[in-house]
C-alpha cells in the first residue's frame, strides 16, 4: 500500500513536492490555508487589472539553462510564453535624461556602463569579466546533496574546481560593499540596489549570467497563473489539494510525526508529514519549539532575513511606451513610510510588456518599498483600523504624485489604487515578520542549506524558502524535488520523474 504523505502549504515548494511524490507512487494531499495555490507566488485582480506580487524573472525560462528541464517536469514549457527584456532595469539620476540601463546582455551592459561611467572602467571590467567566467558553469541541480554518494562528490568537485577561487571572491562580498568601489553615483546606486544590498554579490553575478543566456524571462500572465500551471500538473498526477484548510498543530507521538490537527478540529493521520509552510510557525507553533538545535536557534535569533514590503499597485489608463519594465527613480523629497522607514528612491514595475494584466490601452504599475517595521503595520491595523486605512491612502497618493512628477498625465488616468502592507502580506502568507524570501544569502551564509529534517523528529521534513537561504521559486522547486529523492532513498525506491 502506498505511503500517505500530507503536505502543509500549497505554494511552489508544496506543489513541487506533491508532483514529484505522485510521480514516485506516493499518495499525497496538500492542506492550504488560502483558497488559491501559490502562497507567496501570487497575484490579485482589481477592476480588470492583475497586480503581481512575486516573479520578476524566472531562472530556467529557456533551454540554455538546466533549470528549464526541471520546470518542464512540472509545466509544459513549450506552451509557456516568456518575456525576455533587453534592459533589466533603468536607474535614473536627478533628471530622467541622466540614466544607466542595466542590459541583460553582458556585452551591451559593459558597453553601456563604460559609456556612462568611464571613470569606473577597471571595476566595470572586473564585474563583467566575472559574469563571463560563470556563463559556462552548470550548477548541480538534478541530485539532492542528501542522497549523493562518494563518487557524486568527486564529480561535483571536478565540475566546480575551476570556479572555486572566483566563487569564494564574489561570495565573500555583499552588493552594498562592492557598490562602494564605484565613483559614478548613478552606477553606485544601480549596483547597490539591483538586488537586496546585504546579499552576497555572487548572487548578482549569477543573475546576470542567467540573463545573458536569455534564461531569466518573465512568465506572461504572472505569478498566480504560473502557480496554477503547477497545481494543474499536481492534480493530473492524482494529487489532492484541500483549500481553506489551516493546520494548527502537528501531533507527535514518541518522537514521530503522526498527524495534522486542522483549525477546524479535524485530525489528519499520515505516514510522513512535510511542511512547506512558514518556518517559524512550523517549528515554534505547530511543533511548540520542541525540535530545535543550536543551528536552528542561531538562524532564527541572529540571521538576517529579507524585509517585508509596502506595495502600491496602480491601474492607469495610459500606455508607457519605450520605458523599461523596471525603473528606479530618485524622489524629489524623502518619503516617510512608517516611523522607522524613509525612502529616497522608488522602484517601479511597469507591466507594459504583459498585455494580459491590464485592459487595452492601460498599464498595471506597481511600486515596492521594503520595510522591516512589520510590527507597526500589524498593530496599526489591529488597534486603529481607521488610521491604518488613512496611512495606506496617504502612501498611495504620494506614489501617484511621484509618478505625476515623473511622467505627467497620471492623476486623471488612475482607475485603480491598491495598497498592501506587511500586515496584508502576513495575513495572506503567514510568513514570519512578513519576510518575502526568508534568509538573505549574506556572505557569511554563502551557499549553505539548512537540514530538511528536524532533530529528534521522525517522519517529518521541512521544505521551502526557510530551508533554502536566498529563497526564490527555483530554490523551492528544488526543495520539493530533493525531499522526494530523500524519501525515495529511505524507502529504497528509484527516484523517477516525467517531463512534458
Amino acid at each position: 500500500m502506498d505511503k500517505k504523505i500530507t503536505i502543509i502549504g500549497g505554494g511552489i515548494a508544496g506543489l513541487s513536492a506533491g508532483c514529484y511524490l505522485q510521480m514516485n507512487g506516493y499518495d499525497t494531499t496538500i492542506y492550504e490555508t488560502q483558497n488559491l495555490p501559490g502562497g507567496v507566488c501570487t497575484a490579485w485582480d482589481r477592476k480588470g487589472y492583475t497586480f503581481d506580487g512575486c516573479i520578476h524573472w524566472l531562472i530556467g525560462s529557456s533551454p540554455s539553462d538546466d533549470f528549464y528541464y526541471l520546470w518542464n517536469e512540472l509545466i509544459d514549457m513549450k506552451k509557456k510564453e516568456f518575456f525576455d527584456p533587453e534592459v533589466y532595469a533603468r536607474v535614473e539620476g536627478e533628471s530622467p535624461d541622466e540614466y544607466i540601463d542595466l542590459y541583460t546582455n553582458i556585452d551591451k551592459l559593459e558597453e553601456e556602463l563604460l559609456k556612462k561611467a568611464p571613470e569606473d572602467e577597471n571595476v566595470i571590467r572586473e564585474m563583467t569579466g566575472a559574469v563571463r567566467k560563470f556563463v559556462d558553469l552548470k550548477l548541480p541541480i538534478s541530485k539532492a546533496r542528501e542522497v549523493m554518494g562518494f563518487s557524486d562528490g568527486i564529480k561535483l568537485m571536478k565540475r566546480l574546481l575551476p570556479y572555486f577561487k572566483d566563487m569564494k571572491k564574489w561570495g565573500s562580498i555583499s552588493g552594498e560593499e562592492f557598490s562602494e568601489k564605484f565613483k559614478n553615483p548613478i552606477l553606485k546606486n544601480a549596483i547597490k540596489n539591483s538586488f537586496t544590498p546585504e546579499m552576497s554579490f555572487l548572487f548578482m553575478i549569477f543573475n546576470f549570467t542567467w540573463m545573458t543566456k536569455r534564461s531569466a524571462g518573465y512568465p506572461i500572465g504572472g505569478s498566480l497563473e504560473f502557480s496554477k500551471d503547477i497545481e494543474k500538473r499536481y492534480k493530473e498526477l492524482g494529487g489532492v489539494i484541500k483549500y481553506n484548510s489551516k493546520v494548527s498543530k502537528i501531533k507527535v507521538i514518541n518522537g514521530e510525526a503522526k498527524s495534522l490537527l486542522l483549525e477546524s478540529g479535524e485530525e489528519i493521520k499520515s505516514d510522513i508529514i512535510i511542511s512547506a509552510a512558514d518556518g517559524y510557525n512550523t517549528i515554534f507553533k505547530m511543533l511548540d519549539g520542541k525540535f530545535i538545535n543550536k543551528k536552528i536557534s542561531d538562524y532564527y535569533n541572529n540571521r538576517k532575513i529579507f524585509p517585508s514590503f509596502i506595495q502600491v499597485s496602480l491601474g492607469i489608463k495610459k500606455e508607457f511606451k519605450n520605458i523599461p519594465g523596471q525603473l528606479w527613480i530618485p524622489l524629489n523629497k524623502d518619503l516617510k513610510l512608517d516611523p522607522k522607514t524613509t525612502e529616497t528612491h522608488a522602484e517601479l514595475r511597469i507591466f507594459n510588456f504583459d498585455k494580459t494584466v491590464a485592459p487595452e490601452g492601460s498599464t498595471a504599475v506597481t511600486v515596492i518599498f521594503p520595510t522591516y517595521n512589520y510590527n507597526y503595520w500589524i498593530e496599526l491595523r489591529k488597534n486603529n483600523n481607521k488610521q491604518y486605512r488613512s496611512e495606506k491612502k496617504r502612501i498611495g497618493e504620494k506614489v501617484i504624485e511621484i509618478l505625476e512628477n515623473r511622467f505627467g498625465n497620471i492623476s486623471n488616468n488612475i482607475e485603480v489604487v491598491d495598497v498592501s502592507t506587511p500586515a496584508t502580506f502576513i495575513r495572506y502568507t503567514g510568513n514570519w515578520k512578513g519576510s518575502f524570501e526568508g534568509w538573505i544569502l549574506t556572505p557569511d551564509i554563502a551557499l549553505k542549506q539548512m537540514d530538511k529534517a528536524l532533530p529528534g523528529l521522525k517522519n517529518f521534513y521541512m521544505i521551502g524558502q526557510w530551508v533554502e537561504p536566498g529563497g526564490g521559486v527555483p530554490a523551492v522547486l528544488m526543495s520539493g524535488r530533493n525531499v522526494t529523492q530523500i524519501i525515495c532513498k529511505k524507502d529504497k525506491k528509484e527516484f523517477k520523474t516525467s517531463s512534458f
